[in-house]
């Protein structure tokens, strides 16, 4: 369980921040949201699609660290099975949230349930009420966080505009021979990037758009990972998995 608060001098001045070790936290989570720096790296890992909120229609950037809910592949107790970790979980316990003293303003929140926090040992947050460096360098964190956050957002727009996301559905075929579907996953539409008129390609050019599209194109490969992974560590084994093409009329 996680309980987010606004962190408040007052009421969190001695509270302590453990060092990250195991990623516990990520434990139940088989995607994790990414933003576009990350894309490179993650893409070495993880595969990196897209998901398509189904209320509100918006679509979200990430990782999928496993193939069936709230079972992350890359979590052990004794080894984290990556060379990368999401941001996501290395900024935990804290997020930005509104401030609901302050129209239109963002401001630092902590988990208050996290296992990251004690009163005891780690990084202190607050001396004598005042931020210390620690927290100086977590909003700083945070702050890069959110510039992220908006150029990612800023990279899906255009992706929409030209229409360079395509739905697909993952079909996974165990040995018991029961399927699972994954659906609402988006990739690089191929054909509607080979397609693109020249000052199309000159504008995603020139805003360095090319290295997380193909990023996420070279990142398919690594669903033969969790395939590996599930077989290795989970008892109900994969037969094959397949990607399957879903023929929308429009996004």
């Amino acid at each position: 369980m996680t309980k987010y608060v606004v962190l408040d001098p007052n009421e969190h001045n001695d509270l302590k921040i453990l060092p990250h070790t195991n990623f516990k936290q990520s434990a139940k989570h088989h995607i994790l949201p990414l933003s576009i720096n990350e894309f490179a790296q993650a893409s070495s890992n993880f595969p990196v699609v897209y998901m398509k909120d189904a209320q509100q229609g918006k679509f979200r950037s990430i990782s999928m660290l496993g193939l069936s809910p709230e079972k992350n592949l890359f979590f052990t107790e004794d080894e984290w099975l990556a060379t990368y970790v999401p941001d996501s979980i290395l900024r935990a316990p804290f997020e930005l949230g509104p401030d609901l003293t302050v129209d239109k303003t963002l401001t630092l929140y902590i988990d208050q349930e996290s296992d990251y926090i004690s009163k005891t040992d780690g990084e202190a947050l607050f001396n004598d009420n005042e931020p210390s460096q620690f927290l100086l360098s977590v909003q700083q964190t945070i702050a890069t966080y959110y510039q992220n956050e908006s150029l990612t957002y800023q990279f899906t727009e255009l992706l929409l505009k030209y229409n360079l996301l395509t739905e697909i559905e993952l079909v996974t075929q165990f040995q018991d021979n029961e399927q699972n579907k994954i659906k609402g996953l988006y990739i690089i539409n191929e054909v509607a990037l080979k397609a693109l008129p020249h000052d199309v390609v000159v504008e995603l050019h020139q805003r360095n758009f090319f290295m997380p599209i193909y990023a996420m194109l070279a990142s398919l490969s690594q669903v033969n990972r969790l395939v590996m992974l599930n077989n290795k560590y989970q008892e109900r084994k994969i037969a094959g998995i397949k990607m399957r093409n879903v023929v929308e009329d429009e996004l």
